[in-house]
Order: structure tokens, then C-alpha cells, then sequence
């Protein structure tokens, strides 16, 4: 029996809340994405009706709302353009920065409450900097592609780390005693080994939740399924406690007296009804996320950064609760002073002129994780000036949904998302979403398409968006959909709008092949009638962060009007 809430309990109670529903995040997360991947993969390859007479009904034109090109005289030169997207991102990662500093002194000067050191000013910036960890795992979802840097962040926080725990080990507080001929004089309870031992305990179990809850098997999904699972979880426990409390257990026994029911199984009808209920709010609390993400009130982003920050929150407040059930508060002080730093951030950041440079990403299928860590270092960048349109397949199917195609996937309503006529394909290019969301980022339209109406989609996207980037890494004679794409780019779309990436796994004589055919069967009315074939755009892709710049620069010359070329 339960006497009353104790700081102890209330611990237990946090810990086990913070764990069982990371854990259970990953495997239900991972679940449903799988099952997600294989209804998007079994839907692609079935026909939708889509037919010729729709392919050649489907009405182009540049009507989705980017920006004109090449021609738009107050587009800015590409290194401009280079500048804006790195800029943004070091800003977006500096307000990340001011705001994690908030939320740890949040908690260091509540944990000098709680645990006084008498350390002074070392012992708090000690403190401050352990609850400052959560950014370094912050980083690599904010600046993706850049491993060198994450690296350099880890580096850094340690050597700060140890300058600060060599600081605070000046400071003698234990004082020194005397005990027979032994005498030891005042000295610091800072040692490398408690350093490492504080540590551990306040970073490293929600640590190694983010790790396992936020990989990229289950992140897309996380923040939905966190919210559900933690809301399911926390309420069944809270009304257990309350069931094994004095006046719950007076309650239940009355109750069982009065109807003649099995107390045992009261109990247990109790546990189900409340994981029922509770798990019903779950899902009513996730389905206000994804209404706050299709009303641009949330990012993908902030939503991923939020459920991190706080995972942290509730695992600090747990320790803080030892001095006493009030401390709790200082779970939502800490969230919300974090929040606020970050909306006077990105009011105080002055952003350039809303001008949406869509960028289309296609890609061989094939390339399954190769191609996902692509587009999300792109992404990661290109965001920052424009929308990216991509046609959704089985490589990127669980790392690009939104949290409404997730949940109308739960509801049994995912095929209302592909496109399976003319009509269907004109409504999915005008719900494009093209404006930023709150964090200033634009958003990743992904097109659900038949085996039938892909190639209509193809047109529309790679027509209307401002620069294409084809990756072409282990492309061969087996990937007729991109021949068809390539043939399409030559054909139809000015050289100086796209690219080709290539590496040493592209069938390059085949492809050399291939475009020969392409550029020798162009018609008269053709934007590339009379480039030369060795003009082809090509990019040769070294993995890692100088790669990534490196094609970061070559995209944002595919904004001017000028072509930049490399001989394949």
C-alpha cells in the first residue's frame, strides 16, 4: 500500500515513465514505419487508372509558385545564395545554442538548491555545462552531413568539461579534520572520478534514449509515437498509484464488497480501462501535433528538437524531486524558458526576402540509405532558401513522411495521398507546401505516385521547380525509370537548371551511353538544342562535409541563368 506520493516514488515514477516510453517509441515507431514502407512500396507498384490519355491530358506550365528562372532579375549570384543557406543554419544552430544555455541554468541554479556544494562559481558553471549536453546531441539534426564537426563539438565539450572540473577542484569544501596523529587538511570533493560519475548520472540514461529512440529507423516517427506512449503510460501509472493508495484501496474494496466483484480482477479491469482511455488521449494529443504541423505552427524539425529537450527536462526534474515534490515544476519552467528564447531567436533574425528556389530531388531507388543521407544534407541546407520535390519511393518512404500522412496511414487513409489522375495529380501540385514554416525552414513535398502516374508527376515537378539534382550514384541498365528521367531532363528542361551526381558506383560508360542517345534525338523545339553533349551538368560526389559543400555550391549555380558544366 501506498501512503502518499514521496519524492522517492516520485522518482521511480519519472524514471520508469522516461524509460518504458522511450523503449517502447522505438519498437512502435520502427513497427509502423516498416509497415508504412511496405504499403507505400505495395501501392506504387499496383496501376491507379492513371492511363495515357492521362499522361498527355495533364495540363504544365509554371503555376506552383516559385521563383521564376533563369530570367528573375533579383535572384541573388550563387555565392550569395551559398551564403544565405550556410548563414541561416549557423544562426538557427546559435539561437539553439542561447536557448539550451537557458534551459541548463535553469536547472543548474535549481540543482544548487537542491544539492548545495558550496563550490561557488566553478561548482556552478560545472553544473551549468553538464545540463548543457543535450545540444551536442542537437547538432548533427541541425547541421546533417558535417561528421567532422559533430566530432569537433564532442572535443570541445569535453575539454571545457575538464577545465571546468579542474577549476572547481581548487575549491576546498570539505573541511579537514583530525582523528589521533592523522590529520587531513581542507580539501575538494571534485574529482575526475565524481566528474564522470555526475555526469553518467544526469546525462547518460536520457542519453542513451535519444540513441535508441531517435535513430533513423524510428525518428520520422518519434515525436508522434512519444507523445501517445508517454500520455498512455504516465496516466495508467499515475492511476495506478492512486489505485494502491489508502483512500484508493478503501475505495476499490467497498466497491467490490458492494457488487460482489473479484477485487483482483477490479484491479485488473482497471489497469486495461485506464491504458485504454489514456491511450485514446495519446492519440487525441497526437493528432493535435499533426494539426499544429498542416497549420505551420510546428516544424518537423522543432517537433524532432522539442521531444529531446524534453526527454532531458523530465530526466533532470527526476533527480530534483529528492528535495522535495515542488521541484517538479522546474520540468515545464525549463521547457518553456527554452521555447522562449527560441521565438525571441527567430524574432530578432533578420531573414532575406521570402523567394522560394524549389529543388527537385530524383534519384535511383536503389540506393535505399545512401540516397536518404543525401537528401537529408541537402535538406538540411537547401531549406533554408527553398522547398525541396521529391517523388516518394521505398529508399525515402520512413524518413520523409509528415505527421499527417503517418496518422492517415494509421487511419487506413494513405492511398487518399497518391496520385491516380490528372485531377488528383493538379490538386497534389497545388497543396504543395511553399511558404516557411515557423522556424524560417520550407518543407519537403513528397509525391505518392502509381506505376502509371509517376512519369505525369515527373513532368510537373521537374517543369515547375527552379533546379533538379539527379542522383545517379550506382546507376545502370537496370534503372529504366531513370533512363526515362534523364531523356526527360535533356529533352525538356534548359541544361543550366540540373545536375548529375555521379561516383565510382555509376556505370559510367552506360550512362556516357545513354546521353549520347539523348542529346543526337533531340527535337527542334528543345531548350538544348545546339549544347554540346560534353556540356552534360556533372557532379562527381565525395561523401562527407568538404563533398557536401561542394554540391551545395555546384545547386545554387543551377539558380543563375548561366550553366556550369563538367565534362563526363
Amino acid at each position: 500500500m501506498i501512503e502518499g506520493l514521496t519524492p522517492q516514488l516520485m522518482m521511480v515514477s519519472m524514471l520508469l515513465i522516461t524509460v518504458v516510453a522511450t523503449v517502447l517509441t522505438l519498437f512502435i515507431a520502427a513497427l509502423l514505419l516498416w509497415r508504412y514502407r511496405l504499403s507505400v512500396t505495395r501501392t506504387m507498384a499496383s496501376a491507379g487508372g492513371y492511363g495515357e490519355a492521362g499522361l498527355q491530358a495533364t495540363p504544365g506550365g509554371r503555376t506552383s509558385g516559385y521563383a521564376a528562372h533563369p530570367e528573375k532579375a533579383d535572384l541573388p549570384a550563387a555565392d550569395r545564395l551559398y551564403r544565405q543557406l550556410v548563414n541561416t543554419t549557423k544562426i538557427r544552430m546559435a539561437w539553439q545554442a542561447a536557448a539550451g544555455l537557458v534551459f541548463a541554468l535553469v536547472f543548474a541554479v535549481s540543482a544548487q538548491f537542491v544539492y548545495p556544494t558550496e563550490l561557488g562559481v566553478p561548482g556552478f558553471l560545472t553544473g551549468v555545462w553538464i545540463y548543457y549536453w543535450p545540444l551536442m546531441l542537437a547538432l548533427p539534426l541541425i547541421v546533417p552531413g558535417f561528421p567532422r564537426l559533430w566530432i569537433g563539438g564532442m572535443l570541445i565539450y569535453g575539454l571545457i568539461f575538464a577545465v571546468c572540473g579542474a577549476w572547481a577542484a581548487t575549491v576546498n569544501n570539505l573541511p579537514g579534520y583530525s582523528f589521533g596523529a592523522v590529520t587531513l587538511p581542507p580539501r575538494s570533493s571534485v574529482t575526475p572520478e565524481t566528474m564522470l560519475r555526475v555526469w553518467v548520472a544526469v546525462n547518460g540514461i536520457p542519453t542513451l534514449l535519444v540513441l535508441i529512440g531517435f535513430n533513423r529507423w524510428a525518428r520520422s516517427a518519434a515525436p508522434l509515437v512519444l507523445s501517445w506512449v508517454v500520455t498512455a503510460i504516465g496516466g495508467t501509472l499515475a492511476v495506478v498509484l492512486g489505485l494502491f493508495s489508502d483512500p484508493g484501496v478503501e475505495g476499490l474494496a467497498g466497491f467490490s464488497r458492494a457488487t460482489g466483484l473479484d477485487i483482483r480482477g477490479l484491479v485488473v479491469l482497471t489497469w486495461i480501462l485506464s491504458l485504454a482511455v489514456f491511450g485514446v488521449i495519446g492519440w487525441l494529443l497526437a493528432r493535435v501535433i499533426s494539426q499544429r504541423y498542416r497549420e505551420r505552427r510546428s516544424s518537423d524539425l522543432s517537433l524532432l528538437l522539442d521531444s529531446l529537450w524534453l526527454l532531458f527536462a523530465a530526466t533532470n526534474s527526476m533527480w530534483l524531486v529528492w528535495g522535495g515534490m515542488e521541484w517538479v515544476a522546474i520540468l515545464p519552467l525549463a521547457f518553456i524558458a527554452y521555447r522562449l528564447t527560441l521565438a525571441a531567436g527567430r524574432l530578432l533574425s533578420v531573414r532575406e526576402p521570402t523567394v522560394n528556389r524549389g529543388l527537385v530531388f530524383l534519384r535511383v531507388f536503389s540506393l535505399g540509405q545512401r540516397s536518404e543521407s543525401l537528401l537529408q544534407g541537402i535538406a538540411g541546407y537547401w531549406r533554408n532558401i527553398g522547398s525541396i520535390q521529391t517523388i516518394t519511393g521505398p529508399d525515402l518512404a520512413k524518413s520523409i513522411v509528415q505527421p499527417h500522412q503517418f496518422l492517415d496511414f494509421l487511419s487506413g487513409r494513405l492511398a487518399d495521398h497518391f496520385v491516380t489522375d490528372a485531377i488528383s495529380l493538379q490538386h497534389r501540385i497545388a497543396d504543395q507546401e511553399r511558404d516557411r514554416d515557423p522556424d524560417g525552414r520550407f518543407r519537403i513535398n513528397s509525391f505518392f505516385c502509381h506505376q502509371d502516374s509517376w512519369q505525369a508527376a515527373l513532368s510537373r515537378l521537374v517543369q515547375e521547380g527552379d533546379s533538379v539534382l539527379m542522383d545517379l550514384r550506382h546507376f545502370s541498365a537496370d534503372n529504366a525509370g531513370c533512363l526515362h528521367e534523364l531523356r526527360f531532363l535533356i529533352r525538356e528542361i534548359p541544361i543550366n537548371r540540373w545536375l548529375l551526381v555521379v561516383d565510382d558506383s555509376t556505370n559510367e560508360s552506360f550512362l556516357r551511353q545513354t546521353l549520347r542517345e539523348a542529346w543526337g534525338d533531340l527535337p527542334e523545339e528543345s531548350p538544348n538544342t545546339g549544347v554540346p553533349a560534353e556540356q552534360t551538368p556533372v557532379y562527381r560526389f565525395e561523401p562527407g562535409g568538404r563533398g557536401l559543400s561542394a554540391l551545395l555550391r555546384r545547386l545554387c549555380d543551377t539558380t543563375q541563368a548561366a550553366p556550369t558544366t563538367q565534362t563526363l
